[in-house]
């Protein structure tokens, strides 16, 4: 068989092979199944499920035994390559121009990439975006949260400096905190990025490993530069304390 998508494997997995049966109208055709492929040899007109390829005898007994009640309007499928990809758009043209999309079952392989781009690239976009919005937010209010609390533990800088300890002790302590307050939502959000973009994988048809870690790594940078600045911001409020 073949036709297999990723999607459809996610809900429906099918065994490596084994015995299966060809139902017609009148009789049952007992066959041996032997594996799945990728590639689709017909049009998605006629359902996108997986399609049995079986030898010349065994088609023309299908043949003489279909069911009428459940055929679609046309079992003729033809489809028109454009080996030269310099042809296409004007083909395309060709094709639009003619009106051949209005009819039902004539449909343009361009024209469909190009809306799912578009479909995909406007969802996308808005993800992103959200994303981002959600990413700045945060660390701003990570941010602000700790420049506040440096300020309000000034006293205590002050006390721990007559008690012995050094600005780099300070510095370091600061370090620390900064590392554990942004550390741990970093890693959350890590993780949430990697399953996320894991469980839409079979969506696309492929692993998307290239744009996850770009977003990961996105999301590490900026939160990094939050916490740089605060680690900034506190040693100017210790340096003040002394």
């Amino acid at each position: 068989m073949t036709g297999y998508s990723d999607i459809m494997m996610k809900f429906i997995s099918m065994k490596d092979s084994g015995p299966i049966e060809i139902i017609g109208k009148n009789h049952s055709i007992p066959l041996q199944y032997l594996g799945m492929e990728k590639e689709y040899p017909v049009s998605r007109y006629f359902g996108g499920s997986p399609v049995a390829v079986v030898d010349e005898t065994v088609f023309e007994k299908l043949k003489k035994d279909t069911d009428p009640e459940i055929q679609r309007g046309s079992s003729l499928y033809i489809g028109i390559d454009i080996q030269d990809e310099a042809d296409l758009e004007r083909a395309n043209d060709l094709f639009n121009e003619n009106k051949y999309h209005e009819a039902n079952m004539n449909e343009s392989r361009l024209d469909s990439e190009n809306i799912q781009k578009k479909q995909m690239g406007l969802t996308m976009f808005i993800v992103g975006f959200l994303g981002l919005t959600f990413l700045v937010t945060s660390g701003c209010i990570l941010y602000f949260k700790q420049m506040d609390q440096t300020e309000d533990e000034k006293t205590n800088y002050t006390i721990l400096r007559k008690l012995g300890f050094t600005q780099g002790d300070l510095l370091r302590g600061i370090q620390a905190k900064q590392a554990f307050n942004f550390g741990i939502p970093l890693a959350i959000g890590l993780l949430h990025s990697y399953f996320a973009v894991k469980s839409g994988w079979f969506f696309f048809g492929t692993e998307l490993w290239w744009p996850m870690l770009i977003v990961m790594g996105l999301y590490t940078a900026l939160y990094s530069i939050f916490a740089v600045l605060s680690v900034v911001h506190s040693k100017k409020v210790i340096r003040e304390s002394l």
